[in-house]
């Protein structure tokens, strides 16, 4: 996960990012920050630590107009840097949350966020989502000859836009560094409406997030309704 949302939502610690967290049964996870670079990095040191597979779970932007905040999406496969990376379809089967109306497609990693309704409007032949780390950690998944599974949760639908606070006023984790961040408002209070919102979309994607704790623990859950 990249975001200290998405581990707080999932029941991961928060105060040691980019370290790996060992977990009954053998499971390991890691707070990664944003980006394909820390995302490959990451996945890095759960290898070092002995993970059997790579799990990238998170949040995802629509591209899609019909996806909302909170919805569960569950790609067959990944679109990174032009290569197509497959999700290994017996850990999709298996994984322990029954959710068959989860929209099954293609998940587009790219190195920056698409921030405009347009920028999604582009890219929304390719897949139903965006993500900015799925790619590398299938890619380093590839190369190892690891399965790879994704799991992501929509948080900003396709006619949302980022507001500059966001883009410009936040740390590799998605928490607000004050100074910037507040200083992007002050610049472009237009944004309060939209940070606001994205806000309420958070809660949605989290509340996603917070059900799949006990699949990731184990335990089969049945999909959110």
């Amino acid at each position: 996960m990249a975001l200290a949302a998405e581990a707080r939502a999932l029941g991961v610690g928060v105060h040691n990012p980019r370290r790996v967290q060992a977990y009954a049964g053998g499971d390991y996870a890691i707070l990664a920050g944003m980006g394909p670079e820390a995302a490959r990095s990451a996945a890095s040191a759960l290898v070092a630590a002995g993970a059997q597979a790579l799990l990238s779970i998170g949040t995802a932007g629509a591209l899609r107009q019909d996806l909302r905040a909170g919805d569960l999406l569950l790609p067959d496969k990944i679109l990174w840097q032009g290569r197509e990376y497959p999700v290994d379809q017996h850990l999709a089967e298996n994984f322990p949350v029954s959710c068959p109306a989860a929209p099954r497609g293609a998940l587009l990693t790219l190195a920056a966020p698409l921030a405009t309704p347009a920028a999604k409007a582009q890219a929304a032949a390719q897949a139903l989502a965006v993500d900015m780390e799925s790619g590398a950690v299938a890619a380093l998944a590839q190369e190892l000859g690891m399965s790879f599974l994704a799991l992501r949760v929509i948080v900003d639908s396709a006619d949302s836009r980022l507001p500059q606070a966001v883009l410009h006023g936040v740390d590799a984790f998605g928490r607000p560094l004050l100074p910037g961040f507040v200083w992007q408002l002050i610049r472009r209070p237009q944004d309060i409406p939209a940070l606001l919102r994205l806000g309420r979309q958070m809660q949605a994607a989290a509340a996603t997030l917070r059900h799949l704790r006990g699949p990731l623990q184990g335990r089969a859950e049945r999909c959110v309704p």
